[in-house]
């Protein structure tokens, strides 16, 4: 069973609440994490703190 990563934007609203977003999906982690870093400088250079891109690990359902 292979694992697939799912690039996702997390960002916190003012009121307390979170929103998540798919942005794109990778078979490999470190290709996610590094989408995941070139992404968030972009954030970071506009000094765009509420918001987070991250790798969460989808496990796809076995065949029944």
């Amino acid at each position: 069973m292979n694992t697939v990563w799912a690039l996702v934007l997390i960002t916190a609203t003012q009121s307390g609440i979170f929103t998540i977003k798919l942005k794109d999906t990778f078979n490999y982690k470190p290709s996610c994490q590094i989408a995941a870093e070139g992404r968030q400088l972009f954030l970071t250079a506009e000094y765009i703190d509420h918001k987070k891109y991250t790798c969460v690990a989808l496990h796809p359902e076995k065949n029944k």
